[in-house]
């Protein structure tokens, strides 16, 4: 289940992603402090790529992570990137060290964590950065994504049983 919410918003916003243009994705969006989709897009893509990349080392690292900043202005670079991601999500758990802290003349703070969690975190992380995306889609007078686009599924159920 855990992995089919996350490839869901994952679909989510390769769906958007195909229908935005270059600009769009490129544009500074004042409400999102000047920031861009493109670099709310590089976020979201990063931190899983920290998960899966964690999964395989051991340690996941999200503070020191590798910044790919062609993610950011390429929307092909970008989709391509979540695909291969998509391919290598689905792994059994195991326990993991997260670094928490690093600082100079300092060692680093470890805590454990599960592949799971880790998954679990990523798909709350992207419905936050969803959220945002959409509220540039709304200065952008755009209205390309469904109603419940960045949207936590806890509130979708939560809505669908007021109804």
């Amino acid at each position: 289940m855990i992995f089919k919410q996350l490839s869901e918003q994952l679909q989510s916003l390769k769906y958007l992603l195909c229908h935005l243009s270059d600009e769009h994705y490129n544009t500074n969006i004042s409400h999102l402090t000047n920031s861009s989709i493109g670099a709310h897009t590089r976020h979201i893509i990063e931190l899983l790529k920290c998960a899966i990349d964690g999964y395989n080392s051991g340690e996941i690292d999200y503070i020191n992570r590798k910044r790919n900043l062609s993610l950011e202005t390429d929307i092909f670079l970008a989709i391509s990137t979540i695909i291969e991601l998509e391919k290598d999500l689905i792994k059994p758990d195991k326990h993991l060290l997260m670094v928490t802290e690093k600082q100079e003349n300092i060692f680093e703070s470890i805590v454990t964590t599960t592949y799971f969690r880790e998954v679990v975190y990523n798909t709350e992380h992207t419905i936050h950065h969803l959220a945002l995306i959409k509220v540039g889609l709304i200065e952008l007078k755009m209205e390309i994504v469904n109603p419940d686009f960045g949207m936590a599924y806890s509130t979708i159920k939560y809505k669908a049983s007021q109804s």
